[in-house]
């Protein structure tokens, strides 16, 4: 393993020689900058922490913003005032002004900035944390690590492994019989031959040992190591279809697959939600799951001939692209599932985002089936009939159910209950004596015993929205679908019993034929009913796996299949949109 500097990156050498001779008092992390005049810096913008109104330069680090900072755009030589909203994590065409005080006193973006790559934070194995004990790297065509910041490079040759880690804020770099090769504070880049993979050998996936396209930036903080995968947009979905959806769904599932997760994609690099940590997704079901199972050639062909294609809203705003494995028959409204950016719930209805029926009407094939979803014995008929067919029936959730005695249940509940008044504590209620609803804590024993539970509110599409559960200790309302499922959860551990089974069915069947499932970790869906059975217990019926909103991916399976494109397939669950092209999208 040879150590050595390289100077070959005109516009890193440019960056240091400002840095030394303008900046001489800069320290790696948090900038201090010293100048008799204003200063024009033009780098990589890596992160952005609103909050605390500063932005991360590639070579100057973290510089704070003035008071007064202003926000420029030049497009078509005319400047038009922006936001630092309109700052994009990863974007190169910025230019800011610093001050004496090394304060960013104006921020200029040259142009649109172009949507090329994606920043991803890689997890450790299972998805459990960004932070990292130890990295280990490797790639059948060698890598080369960079620290831009020192100007030094080194090489590693092919399928040797490197292992990166931490103390404080210094990463070390060892190779594989524990030798040091290289410690610093600074970011380090680790690329690979073009066409080739990095290996990250000491996390693992569905699909065993991962291997990533792009390059990868190593940090260090506290002791830990974050992880970052700068990867071309669309060899980003080359990684993210397979991992959402298998190849055997079929092209036009796969294609329209793959525009949903470019368009879902394009709505996490805009919104910035991670942006003060430097990247724009997360590798897990947080964001889209990246990197799970292996690329194959039906899914990136699948990528390829939509290369491009998003979702627009006929009101010309980005679609929100939700999808999910599978309807028990009905769609839900997003509105319905989920509150509103204020906290209120139901929130605003979304016009391409509204329940539809995927089931069809027994007495007319040619039609869809209707039913009334405020008619509790309704939808506990619909739910214990298996022999409904529909878009998603071949998937064995389409009908589903699961037992609990009363005990069990009241164990379940009692178990997860106050975890979730603790996550969502507006939205787990107790009736207080004026017989009201309010928001108050848990009593430590939780429900007591199980003595009722009823529904209060449905979703057009007949998901539950409000749940009433009385105990012992009180009546308490459980609102919206992710908290109830995950307060009723049947799984062993929390119920205090013996395994508990979920049975299954595909549509058309005469019984629960489809292997069950044991201790499955939440109710599949908040599509169900249930009933009480005296002292014996409660069974729950329901359909589906998944919130039910947006694009029911065993659906868009059937429908392709059967002969729809994926144009077709995507107009029927995201009605009220068009398809358009990614460069439409720029600031």
């Amino acid at each position: 393993m040879i150590i050595k500097k390289v100077y070959k990156l005109i516009r890193i050498v440019a960056a240091v020689m400002l840095l030394v001779g303008l900046f001489p008092q800069l320290l790696p992390g948090q900038a201090n900058v010293s100048a008799s005049s204003w200063d024009l810096v033009t780098e990589k913008i890596m992160a952005k922490d609103t909050a605390n109104k500063t932005l991360e330069l590639e070579i100057h680090g973290v510089l704070p913003l003035h008071e007064d900072y202003e926000v420029t755009q030049i497009i078509d030589g005319k400047k038009v005032e922006k936001s630092l909203k309109d700052v994009r994590v990863g974007a190169e065409n910025v230019t800011v002004r610093v001050n004496h005080k090394g304060e960013i006193h104006k921020i200029f973006i040259e142009g649109p900035t172009p949507v090329e790559n994606m920043r991803v934070g890689i997890m450790t194995t299972g998805f459990a944390s960004m932070d990292h004990d130890k990295i280990e790297m490797s790639s059948p065509t060698g890598l080369t690590i960079l620290d831009k910041r020192a100007n030094a490079s080194f090489e590693i040759v092919a399928n040797e492994k490197i292992i990166f880690t931490a103390v404080s804020n210094v990463v070390t770099v060892k190779n594989q019989d524990g030798t040091e090769v290289y410690s610093t504070s600074n970011r380090l880049y680790v690329s690979t031959e073009e066409g080739s993979k990095i290996k990250v050998d000491n996390i693992t996936r569905a699909a065993g040992v991962p291997s990533y396209r792009g390059i990868f930036e190593i940090t260090a903080a506290a002791g830990k190591l974050k992880l970052i995968n700068d990867v071309d947009f669309e060899e980003y979905l080359y990684q993210v279809v397979p991992s959402e959806m298998p190849a055997s769904f079929g092209l036009s599932a796969l294609k329209a697959q793959a525009v949903a997760a470019r368009t879902y994609a394009l709505g996490d690099y805009l919104g910035d939600r991670f942006a003060k940590d430097g990247y724009f997704v997360l590798d897990s079901v947080m964001s889209q799951v990246y990197n799970n199972t292996a690329e194959n050639a039906l899914t990136t062909q699948a990528v390829q001939e939509t290369k491009g294609v998003i979702m627009y809203s006929k009101d010309g705003s980005l679609v929100d692209a939700r999808y999910y494995s599978t309807s028990g028959g009905f769609g839900a409204s997003k509105h319905q599932v989920w509150a509103d950016g204020d906290g209120s719930f139901p929130g605003q209805a979304v016009p391409y985002l509204l329940a539809q029926s995927h089931t069809f009407d027994p007495n007319d094939s040619s039609k869809m089936l209707t039913i009334d979803t405020s008619d509790e014995q309704q939808i506990l008929d619909f739910y214990k009939t298996l022999s409904y067919r529909g878009y998603d029936d071949t998937s064995a959730y389409f009908r589903w159910k699961v037992s609990f005695t009363k005990e069990e249940l009241a164990n379940t509940i009692n178990s997860n209950i106050k975890g979730r008044y603790a996550a969502d504590p507006n939205f787990i209620l107790t009736k207080n004596e004026s017989g009201e609803f309010v928001s108050q804590p848990i009593p430590a024993e939780g429900i007591g015993e199980f003595l009722n539970m009823y529904v209060i509110k449905r979703g057009d599409g007949g998901n539950i929205m409000e749940l009433v559960i009385e105990g012992t200790t009180g009546t308490y309302k459980i609102v919206k679908e992710y908290n109830i499922r995950f307060t009723i959860r049947p799984v062993k551990a929390y119920t205090g019993g013996g395994d508990v089974l979920l049975y299954r069915a595909t549509g058309g069947s005469t019984g629960y034929t489809a292997a069950p499932l044991t201790n499955y970790t939440i109710l599949p869906s908040a599509f169900f009913s249930f009933e009480i059975d005296g002292e014996n217990g409660v069974t729950f019926f329901g359909g589906g796996n998944g919130h039910g909103v947006g694009m029911s991916q065993y659906g868009a399976s059937q429908l392709g299949l059967s002969g729809w494109a994926f144009n077709d397939i995507l107009t029927h669950y995201y009605p009220n949109m068009t398809l358009t092209d990614v460069s439409v999208i720029g600031n």
